[in-house]
């Protein structure tokens, strides 16, 4: 595995472009790669998977997971064309045939033919909460399907929240993983399944899921 070069690549590309926080930069190594990978010792992805990782950000938690699972297929999501361009060029650096980028708004490419209820899993570390989520996700999702969701110690608190969404949306909590990271909050990701085939009235146009979610 060449997580090494890969932190090397973030710091780098973090501090040209601003991809994490000063603060974050510094973490890169301690935090969030291990956050980022956590999920292995609890997702159930079998070899030849497709998965998509939303609002990737800098990379995370797909680049990590790319590099350590090469027999599994990644694409990373994200709206900001710069942040996206520095992805694939780390894609590029690291030799990753299993990694792709794609630019655009969730709410628009969850109705495009070619990423609808198409992929096998999707991740999703910090994005938005549960019930924007849910939405963003089960669109990619085919039945079947998993999304696994980083959160931190709030999470009760959505997962209440999030009850009407996950009927309407087919995209039902099953279990989670709770875990730590040297010296910080309790962190937990949650795995969902997608149990029905989603209303082609969702995704809800640009924006409306966050301004209005279910």
């Amino acid at each position: 595995m060449n997580l090494p070069l890969l932190q090397s690549l973030l710091e780098q590309k973090s501090q040209e472009l601003n991809l994490f926080s000063a603060g974050d930069r510094l973490k890169i190594g301690e935090k969030h790669l291990p956050d980022s990978l956590a999920v292995l010792e609890f997702w159930m992805v079998k070899k030849g998977a497709q998965g998509m990782d939303v609002g990737t950000g800098g990379g995370l938690p797909g680049l990590a997971l790319a590099v350590s699972c090469p027999e599994v297929k990644f694409t990373l999501v994200d709206a900001r064309e710069k942040k996206m361009k520095a992805v694939q060029q780390m894609i590029e650096a690291l030799k990753l045939k299993n990694a792709s980028t794609l630019v655009g708004r969730l709410e628009e490419l969850g109705h495009e033919k070619k990423y609808r209820e198409r992929f096998d899993f999707v991740t999703a570390r910090a994005l938005a909460a549960l019930p924007v989520l849910l939405e963003y996700s089960s669109s990619f999702l085919k039945v079947g399907g998993h999304l696994y969701a980083w959160k931190g110690p709030e999470y009760l608190e959505e997962l209440t929240t999030s009850q009407r969404a996950q009927a309407e949306l087919g995209l039902l909590y099953r279990d989670s993983f709770i875990y730590s990271l040297a010296g910080s909050e309790e962190r937990v990701i949650l795995r969902f399944e997608k149990v029905k085939s989603l209303s082609a009235s969702y995704p809800r146009r640009v924006g409306v899921p966050s301004a209005k979610p279910l």
